[in-house]
This record gives C-alpha cells, sequence and structure tokens, in this order.
C-alpha cells in the first residue's frame, strides 16, 4: 500500500471523521492495516477543521454538503472512537498506540532494515540493560520478534528490565545508538523520548508464540513477581473476548456469576454484548438486557472491577487447562 501524499491523506480523514464514529468505523475497518495507521494519525493531529473545509470534501466524495453542518474535530479522542466502531476497543488501542507513540521511534531506526536474526545475535552479546534500551525504542512489531530469539536465559531480565526502565540519560542513549549504528553499519536518528514500560513489554510479547512469552514471564516473576503480573494482566483485556470462538466463550460463561456478567457489560462494546448474548438462550439474554436496563447508572470502575473479575476466570480456566489462551493471548481454542 502506497504511502498516501498530505493533501490525499488529510482529505480522506476529514471525510472518516465527518462520517461519524459509527459509520467512519465500519469504513475504516474495511482498509488495508498500513493505510488505517496513515489514516489514525492524520485523525488524531488533525485538530479542528473548519466547516468549509469539510463541506468541499464531502461535496468532492458525496453530494450531500447541502446537510452537513457544524465543525468536524480530529484529535487522538475522534481517532479512537472512530477505530473502536471499527475495531473494539483492544484493537484500536493497539492501532491508535502505534501511530500517537509507536510511529514517532525514531531511535535505533536502522535497524528496521535488518532482519531480527542478525539483530539478536548482535544484541544478545550485550549487557541486559543495553538490551533493554535498545528494544524499548523500537516499535513492538519489530522488537517483539527480536526478543524471541534472543537466548532464553535472557529474554526474562531483558523484559523486566523494559518494564521498570525510566528515561535513559540523553547522553547514554546517543553513545548507544552510535555504537551500535557503527557496529551494524547503519544511520540514527535519535528521538529521546520515554519508552518502554509495562504496556509495551505486554505489546511486545503479544509478538511472540504462547511458549516463548509464559518462559519470558516465568523468569521475569522470579526477579519481581508484581511486575511480571502487571504485563501479564496487560496482555489479556476483556475486550479481547471478541476474539474469541463461540465454545470458548460458552465455557467462560459457566464460570461466571450472573451479576457479575450484567454489570461487566453495562459498560460493554455493542460488539462485546452480541458476542456475549449470541450464546446464550435467548431468555438469558432478555433477563441481562432487562437486568442492565434496571440497574440504572454505575460506577466505571465498579463496571471494570466486574471486567477484570471475567478476566480472572479467563486465566483460571486456562491454568486448569480446560482452555488455551494462543499467541499474545488471543486465539483461544478449545482443547479436551
Amino acid at each position: 500500500m502506497p504511502v498516501l501524499d498530505d493533501k490525499t491523506l488529510r482529505k480522506a480523514a476529514i471525510f472518516i471523521m465527518a462520517l461519524g464514529p459509527e459509520t467512519g468505523g465500519r469504513v475504516i475497518s474495511h482498509l488495508p492495516e498500513s493505510l488505517v495507521e496513515q489514516l489514525t494519525h492524520a485523525i488524531a493531529t488533525a485538530g479542528q477543521v473548519p466547516f468549509a473545509e469539510k463541506q468541499k470534501v464531502l461535496s468532492d466524495f458525496v453530494k450531500l454538503s447541502s446537510s452537513i453542518s457544524g465543525i468536524a474535530f480530529g484529535g487522538e479522542e475522534t481517532a479512537k472512537q472512530i477505530l473502536e466502531a471499527g475495531f473494539g476497543t483492544h484493537r484500536a488501542s493497539s492501532l491508535l498506540s502505534r501511530v500517537t507513540s509507536y510511529s514517532e521511534i525514531k531511535s535505533f531506526e536502522h535497524l528496521r532494515s535488518l532482519d531480527a536474526l542478525t539483530v539478536a545475535n548482535y544484541l544478545k552479546n550485550e549487557h541486559a540493560q543495553t538490551v533493554a534500551v535498545v528494544l524499548a525504542h523500537m516499535d513492538p512489531r519489530d522488537s517483539g520478534p527480536i526478543l524471541e530469539l534472543l537466548p532464553a536465559e535472557l529474554q526474562g531480565d531483558v523484559a523486566y528490565r523494559m518494564a521498570v526502565l525510566d528515561s535513559p540519560n540523553a547522553e547514554a542513549l546517543k553513545i548507544v545508538e552510535g555504537v551500535l549504528a557503527s557496529q551494524l553499519q547503519g544511520e540514527v536518528n535519535a528521538n529521546r523520548g520515554k519508552y518502554g514500560g509495562r504496556k509495551q513489554v505486554a505489546e511486545i510479547l503479544n509478538e511472540t508464540e504462547r511458549e516463548t512469552w509464559q518462559e519470558i514471564l516465568d523468569e521475569m516473576r522470579e526477579i519481581d513477581d508484581e511486575v511480571a503480573n502487571e504485563v501479564n494482566n496487560l496482555m489479556f483485556v476483556f475486550e479481547d473476548l471478541v476474539l474469541m470462538n463461540d465454545k470458548y466463550i460458552q465455557e467462560i460463561l459457566k464460570e461466571v456469576d450472573g451479576k457479575e456478567l450484567t454489570l461487566a457489560l453495562k459498560g460493554a462494546t455493542q460488539e462485546i454484548q452480541d458476542k456475549i448474548f449470541s450464546n446464550m438462550s435467548k431468555r438469558a439474554a432478555l433477563g441481562i438486557k432487562e437486568d442492565m436496563e434496571y440497574m440504572g447508572p454505575v460506577r466505571l470502575s465498579e463496571v471494570e472491577e466486574a471486567q477484570q473479575r471475567i478476566v480472572e476466570v479467563v486465566r483460571s480456566l486456562e491454568e486448569a487447562g480446560t482452555i488455551v489462551i494462543g499467541k499474545g493471548g488471543k486465539d483461544a481454542e478449545m482443547v479436551s
């Protein structure tokens, strides 16, 4: 997918924003991922779009300008709403992260032209802290495969150091980049923002196979059990339920209390609600829907706690061997 020129990209972004989150989300969900990332970045950085510009864009695409009024607003929240409507909350968060943070990463950019094995073979001889700094300053889609190819005894240590990483001294980062660039004959374009943290480690581990990320988490627990659990919790979230097959959902529902489920679904997306209701009897689904309506407003914190308890049910089923959560906490499959 070729990169769109700035003018065309802005025009497409304004059109998507003008459609609104629901319709725009459905449209964007049918586009190639590379184009979705370009559009998301354009929407997130668009700011306020004047009515005249929006009207012109709409008139170019459709002849409905006479019925359009007001101002279209860009920004990360607009991009988030559109992506959530098209992909669901968790997938939207991942895509938005790429274009609002990881897409801006320029440190160690020269490594992207090299295959993961070449980089891993070089980094395996470096100190774990150096490796952590390097991988933390790369897009998880690049650093995940590299981490997977590092020696097993190094993986957990590196992941832990990334999870607790503070912004490295600017001069120290420059030295590391310079040495690495000279060793691998690359050029470095430094971006010295803060990278690392639990969320990034979780996203990196999402790019590795189940056996690998489980071993890495086990090694991290030996260093710091709390940090390892925080990373683990970020690898599977409530929104991932939409990615599971129906038999898997039915196993979960057997273990979830009805009142707990009602509260959890109260703040869930329509996509998740539809997924759950489709795996229940019509009578049970109607009962949950009525309970949700009678429940009235509830605190967001209570909804999130209920959703987290359902996530814990998923984890307990995995630990019991009833289910197997595949790569990165997704693509779950049933086992006998």
